[in-house]
């Protein structure tokens, strides 16, 4: 009867111990889960992410945004592409948390120009940056998906 038990609990250690060690979840880094937010996971249907301009603020006061400026869409590919709804073309990256870096070609001008955002907030809805201007002021956009 000892030996039952003993076998018995052995056993049940065992399977315990392999259905732990088998269930395990992958923790994303924070800096690959803020990519993955602003363009996708790469899988399947999830390739890319339309942002659409909400609102934008100078230095705390609210700027009206024209219609053209309300229907601004900035779209970031899984792999580092980047477009928008003005025909620019370029690439974008995170290689620091909280620091976007957009790498943006003009098509209207035909120059190419890089700006690093200041991720204040980025969620599966909403994406806010913050720009510091070469003239001292600050500006903040507001962005919501748009797909």
């Amino acid at each position: 009867m000892k030996f039952k038990t003993t076998i018995l609990f052995i056993t049940s250690i065992v399977i315990i111990f392999s259905i732990v060690s088998c269930s395990k979840t992958d923790i994303i880094p924070p800096l690959q889960f803020q990519k993955q937010l602003l363009a996708g996971t790469g899988s399947y249907q999830n390739t890319y992410h339309i942002w659409q301009l909400d609102s934008a603020k100078i230095d705390g006061s609210n700027m009206t945004l024209t219609p053209s400026q309300r229907s601004h869409k900035k779209t970031f590919t899984f792999d580092g592409g980047y477009s928008d709804t003005d025909n620019n073309t370029g690439k974008w990256e995170i290689t620091t948390l909280n620091k976007l870096k957009q790498t943006i070609i003009y098509q209207s001008i035909v120059r190419q120009d890089s700006t690093v955002y200041d991720i204040i907030s980025l969620n599966a809805a909403q994406m806010i940056l913050s720009l510091k201007s070469s003239n001292g002021q600050t500006a903040i956009y507001s962005f919501k998906i748009s797909n």
